[in-house]
């Protein structure tokens, strides 16, 4: 599979692949600003595609592959209006990631529990 990202991305961003239910396989795509070279199985499968854009923007979708997802292009291009972030997705073989998405927030209850959890990080666990 080919990855190509492209546009106004953050530093954060994460492109995985995840197969199964209860042993779940992963597969990095996109982190840490690179590629991540993935072989994946040659039969049809279903995927559910996760692109972490920060700490606060995301989007998942599940996606079947009728067909070898080996031979697939994958690209994103990510832009920002109005103070919301985008993405257009396009596949070769999935006609239906053929679209523009718009991440969704994270809610305001998950950002107080996140904003909890990077405090005691940062006062150490000791202090608990």
């Amino acid at each position: 599979m080919r990855i190509l990202v492209s546009g106004a991305y953050s530093n954060d961003l994460k492109i995985q692949f995840s197969q199964g239910t209860w042993n779940v396989a992963i597969f990095t795509l996109f982190e840490n600003q690179n590629f991540k070279n993935v072989d994946f199985p040659r039969d049809p499968t279903l995927f559910r595609l996760s692109i972490i854009y920060d700490s606060e923007n995301y989007y998942f979708e599940n996606i079947l592959y009728v067909s070898n997802p080996n031979l697939d292009v994958l690209k994103f291009h990510f832009y920002k209006e109005n103070h919301r972030v985008f993405c257009k997705l396009e596949s070769d073989i999935v006609l239906e990631l053929n679209k523009e998405i718009i991440f969704n927030p994270l809610p305001d209850s998950l950002k107080e529990l996140k904003n909890l959890l990077e405090n005691i990080k940062n006062e150490g666990i000791d202090s608990i």
